[in-house]
């Protein structure tokens, strides 16, 4: 039961993956869903990238350092940071054409960044 059950897991994974990337032509398809989603979507896909990820990589490394209570307050500081830099930046980024804050950080400084490799 449990092997079938894994299988047919696997199987509709595969599904939605396929008819998925049907949809996605661009960069900006995939890493912002063409920028399609509603707030809602948008902020549950946020949070679970980002605590799917952070559970992964930082947890055990917190649980290791500071015990059971270091894991358990993580994720109240972490959505409390997601919450401020949605509220603060967001609205913000959203009109520029970019897609990561490194696309973000090129635009800001590159002028700055060219001018610098003069000086070299």
């Amino acid at each position: 039961m449990l092997v079938a059950f894994v299988i047919f897991y696997l199987a509709l994974n595969l599904a939605v993956g396929w008819w998925a990337s049907k949809k996605v032509q661009t960069t900006k398809d995939f890493v912002l869903a063409g920028r399609t989603l509603p707030f809602a979507m948008a902020t549950m896909v946020t949070f679970a990238s980002f605590f799917g990820s952070e559970s992964i990589l930082a947890s055990g490394k917190e649980f290791v350092h500071g015990g059971v209570l270091a894991v358990i307050e993580e994720p109240f500081g972490a959505a409390l940071g997601l919450f401020l830099v949605g509220a603060i930046y967001a609205k913000k980024l959203y009109s520029l054409p970019v897609l990561t804050f490194s696309d973000y950080f090129r635009l800001r400084l590159g002028l700055f960044l060219k001018s610098f490799r003069l000086l070299l």
